[in-house]
């Protein structure tokens, strides 16, 4: 018999730096932090570039979804409602000239040294 495995000590980081620009990656993003969440691995998506879109109001619901995926916007409220934390890039947003008062509600806006120190400190980052 296999032997369980307690992963609720483990942390995973996973960055997602697509938006329409890049839809697979843009779904596997939250699959994948849909999946880590699921096993009680706890979880955090940080947004970066193009993928800061993913989390302004609104923007989710429009992007088509990949074949065999749910749509993004299913994927990112199963991962918040399951204790996912959703984390945006100052710098990036500002870079795109989008409002902080334009994201969904629960998101945190984090500057570089805190996705740094998130970054080290984490058992495993991915980047999609």
């Amino acid at each position: 018999m296999a032997e369980s495995i307690d992963y609720s000590k483990k942390t995973f980081l996973i960055v997602g730096t697509h938006a329409e620009d890049g839809r697979e990656r843009a779904a596997m993003t939250f699959a994948c932090a849909g999946a880590a969440s699921a096993l009680g691995i706890k979880t955090s998506v940080f947004l970066t570039g193009e993928g800061v879109k993913l989390a302004q109001r609104g923007y989710a619901e429009k992007l088509e979804p990949v074949t065999g995926m749910a749509p993004v916007k299913e994927m990112m409220d199963a991962f918040v409602k399951n204790g996912g934390k959703i984390q945006v890039c100052i710098p990036c947003l500002e870079a795109r000239g989008i409002d902080k008062g334009q994201f969904v509600d629960n998101v945190k806006f984090v500057n570089l040294m805190d996705f740094t120190a998130e970054a080290v400190e984490a058992d495993h980052v991915f980047t999609c």
